[in-house]
């Protein structure tokens, strides 16, 4: 019986880590999978994220592609290559069956030592944009596995093939807790609306502004709603300083800093306005939760802009980008979805048809299957 030996690397951002963390989670369960090792940026996010869930991290020195001309565009280059040196050493030393590159910079150097070193690996691409690591390293890539079908048609592997498994999530998404309970959890009504708006774990200082502005509104309308508002752990004292007294006691206003687990609060939300990672869609689709995208506009490619847009093709969101967002287009597009339960009903079910529950144990049977053929070649050799 053959034994895996699987390296997951990815990273610069949650939307890079969590999908390799998830599939991690899959592969430390299975008997034939005898050691996995995580290969991503020194003192990042995934460090920190794979210390927490017991997973062997191995961090390279290494930051993204400088953007604009500087002396870091000059010595960028050599710290690439030798990170790349480092990550080859450290897979002759851990004899990987299979690599899984899951996108962000930090990928970069152990795909590039995995092609060097002839062992085979597979990325992970979560946008419906491609990322530049993975349109880099997908020509070579015995199999590429697409988060979002927007992204179809941008991947033409030589000699390996594309799959769509969607984004993996994290078992907690895939089997959240019913809606009384969770609203318990919040001391919320569940016969009430609920709307969740969040910026992500940093908060969106826009979406914050807006939502600030509109609370006398928003907490005005009738049939009554109630809103749980996730500001970021940075903004959370100031803006609660700047609520008015009656928002702030108002038991149909609930806000939070950070959300240790956002699949409790999706779990209480009708409808949710944020932000539009990949992240963010896959555990909303898998919730069936609909969405008003709000995208970042300054993330890399504009990647949440094409994210949003097709969801929003597919009937389970609304795109209101930064850009036009203000007091009268917010409260008017959340009125005119809140209101028409038919329309809200239609959303809410487009955005299941949306979701990938098995996406995490999909892809580490493939990555399985590679290194199976990998093994098996190498006896037959």
């Amino acid at each position: 019986m053959v034994k895996h030996r699987i390296v997951l690397t990815g990273g610069g951002t949650g939307g890079h880590v969590y999908p390799a963390l998830s599939v991690a989670e899959q592969l430390k369960e299975d008997p034939d999978v005898e050691a996995i090792l995580y290969i991503g940026a020194r003192d990042h996010l995934e460090e920190r994220l794979a210390a927490e869930r017991n997973i062997e991290f191995i961090g390279l020195s290494v930051g993204g592609m400088p953007r604009k001309l500087s002396l870091k565009m000059l010595t960028w280059p050599f710290q690439m290559f030798a990170a790349t040196m480092r990550a080859r050493k450290v897979l002759l030393n851990f004899k990987p069956t299979a690599v899984l590159g899951t996108g962000g910079y930090a990928s970069a150097p152990p795909l590039a030592a995995a092609w060097l070193s002839s062992i085979p690996y597979a990325i992970h691409e979560p946008d419906a944009h491609p990322g530049l690591v993975n349109r880099v390293f997908g020509s070579k890539a015995k199999l590429v596995s697409l988060g979002m079908e927007g992204a179809a048609g941008q991947f033409s592997p030589k000699n390996g093939k594309v799959v769509s498994t969607g984004n993996p999530v994290g078992k907690k998404f895939v089997s959240p807790i019913g809606k009384d309970a969770a609203c318990a959890v919040f001391g919320l009504r569940p016969e009430c609306i609920t709307v969740l708006i969040t910026g992500g774990s940093q908060g969106a200082q826009a979406i914050n502004e807006t939502v600030l502005e509109s609370l006398p509104q928003l907490l005005a309308m009738d049939p009554p709603i109630q809103i749980i508002h996730q500001v970021g752990e940075k903004n959370f004292a100031s803006f609660k300083q700047r609520l008015d007294p009656a928002t702030s006691g108002s038991p149909r206003y609930h806000l939070r800093p950070y959300f240790d687990d956002l699949s409790i609060a999706y779990a209480v939300s009708d409808l949710t306005v944020c932000r539009a990672g990949a992240m963010t869609i896959s555990e909303l689709a898998v919730t069936g939760t609909p969405a008003i995208f709000i995208p970042y506009p300054f993330a890399a490619q504009d990647h949440q802009t094409f994210n949003a847009k097709f969801v929003e093709s597919k009937g389970a969101a609304r795109v209101l980008t930064q850009s036009r967002l203000n007091v009268e287009t917010f409260i008017g597009l959340l009125t005119e979805i809140l209101f028409d339960h038919e329309k809200l009903y239609a959303m809410r079910l487009s955005m299941q048809k949306l979701g990938k529950p098995n996406a995490a144990a999909d892809l580490a049977a493939k990555v399985k299957e590679l290194s199976t053929t990998y093994q098996l070649s190498h006896v037959t050799l």
